[in-house]
């Protein structure tokens, strides 16, 4: 009775060692694979998630949306329906401006709050955020979806009315400009890996 209680014993320590292992293995390898995705370029974690998702983008993009918060969602939502209503047409701007809903915060007369920038060029911004009058100072701080590096761009407000605000920037580094251009000028590019 006693051998039987000594292997009953050593069985389940063994067991536990091996669950052990395995939780230890899983950290190990899901460790490993953050350390890999954060060394993907911008556009191979697109083409990542693009293949991870499949068919059902439009179900997760959805979970996300249920996680903002109802004011994100409000300007998602405007957002998306001025993309979607709108005809193409001929732009007037003298500098390419980009489409975009990118997480910023802005600083108007030493106040400071979260907003949307909605499009953006090398020159200037329109944001979501309607506090500004015109000639007043602003600082825009944000990151590109396609770099880690946070940017900080001094401004001013050019324009204002209930929608937001049109924001001139003022002097850019090389490094800065050349993020921005670089953003502008992509168009969202979708592969098929196939092996």
């Amino acid at each position: 009775m006693l051998s039987t209680l000594n292997q009953f014993l050593s069985e389940k320590r063994e067991a536990t060692l091996r669950d052990r292992s395995k939780k230890s293995s899983r950290y190990d390898i899901i460790g490993r694979l953050y350390f890999l995705l954060n060394k993907l370029k911008e556009e191979q974690k697109l083409i990542l998630l693009h293949q991870l998702l499949g068919d059902k983008t439009v179900d997760h993009i959805f979970k996300l949306i249920v996680d903002l918060s109802d004011n994100q969602r409000l300007v998602l939502m405007k957002q998306l329906e001025e993309i979607t209503s709108r005809a193409p047409k001929a732009d007037k701007r003298k500098y390419v401006r980009k489409d975009c809903l990118i997480n910023a915060r802005i600083s108007i007369a030493n106040r400071v709050s979260d907003c949307f920038i909605l499009d953006i060029s090398s020159h200037g911004a329109f944001v979501d955020n309607s506090e500004g009058l015109s000639g007043q100072s602003s600082k825009l701080m944000f990151s590109l979806p396609h770099t880690r590096n946070r940017i900080i761009l001094s401004g001013e407000v050019v324009w204002s009315d209930s929608h937001g605000s049109g924001i001139i920037f003022n002097r850019l580094t090389p490094k800065q400009l050349e993020d921005i251009q670089l953003f502008t000028s992509n168009e969202p590019r979708v592969y098929e890996i196939t092996s």
